[in-house]
């Protein structure tokens, strides 16, 4: 499935896209899936909306339920996007083909099955810019657990697999990639839910297995030697958010909600506007 996000960046003239791959399953080509990229662009160009905002385009986003688990397929569709002259066998138009090429891809991922795969195809790979975010999902093995719902010992496979990626991109001196460890889901102050032509505005708390707001500056001794000694932690990216789809029972256990002085433990934001009437 393939939707429009604003960038993470807060930029009123970027817009990002965003791809989910929803099961383990390839349903397209890499071929189809950059098509997909390449038709909405050009409908969007055309938008009299889009065209009198003069907003631009900035990323392509690949993210949900862990890319990595098909890294050949992504490498690919990577292949294509860095090739213009495919670009333009696909879509028979130069001028969005020129749009596609010229745009920055992010790949979210947990990291934990980089320590796996291949990374050589990388080296091949010049002329776009690409940003691995390692989305570390808490700062030490307990809020990991807690976090991901997995075994805490995962914990370190994303940090050995950030460190490989991490260290292989600076060794080949690949100028076009960056590696970065990205917190996967924090805090979110002034959140804002619209009901019933109401604005409520809270802040949303991710706490831990007591009620307590995580401190995610408690790092573990291996987080801070092996991640934190080649780059500082983004906080900025995954502020909480209730996505349509998610697991609204989990995600009850890991957040609090203070609207107005009072803290709601378990509370969804979009459960406020009837709790406080």
């Amino acid at each position: 499935m393939l939707d429009i996000k604003g960038c993470n960046l807060n930029c009123k003239y970027c817009w990002g896209w965003k791809m989910r791959y929803m099961s383990k399953d390839i349903r397209k080509t890499p071929e189809q899936v950059v098509s997909d990229i390449l038709c909405r662009i050009e409908k969007t160009i055309n938008d009299r909306f889009v065209a009198r905002s003069k907003y631009r385009f900035g990323v392509i986003r690949i993210t949900g339920n862990e890319p990595t688990l098909q890294w050949g397929h992504i490498i690919e569709v990577i292949r294509i996007l860095n090739d213009p002259e495919r670009l333009i066998e696909i879509c028979k138009n130069k001028d969005v083909a020129e749009i596609a090429h010229g745009l920055k891809l992010i790949v979210e991922t947990n990291g934990v099955l980089l320590n796996r795969v291949d990374l050589e195809p990388l080296l091949d790979i010049r002329d776009i810019r690409i940003d691995f975010d390692v989305s570390f999902k808490g700062v030490n093995p307990d809020q990991f657990e807690w976090l991901s719902d997995k075994p805490s010992k995962l914990f370190k496979s994303q940090i050995e697999g950030f460190v490989r990626l991490f260290d292989f991109v600076e060794s080949n001196g690949l100028e076009n990639v960056r590696v970065n460890p990205v917190l996967g889901i924090n805090h979110a102050p002034n959140y804002c839910v619209w009901s019933k032509g109401r604005r409520f505005v809270m802040d949303v708390e991710i706490i831990d297995r007591h009620g307590n707001k995580l401190d995610f500056e408690d790092f573990s001794k291996d987080f801070e030697e092996e991640v934190l000694s080649r780059k500082d932690l983004r906080f900025d990216e995954a502020p909480f958010r209730e996505y349509f789809g998610i697991n609204r029972e989990r995600t009850r256990l890991v957040v609090a909600v203070v609207y107005e002085g009072v803290r709601y433990l378990h509370v969804l934001p979009s459960e406020i506007p009837d709790l406080v009437g």
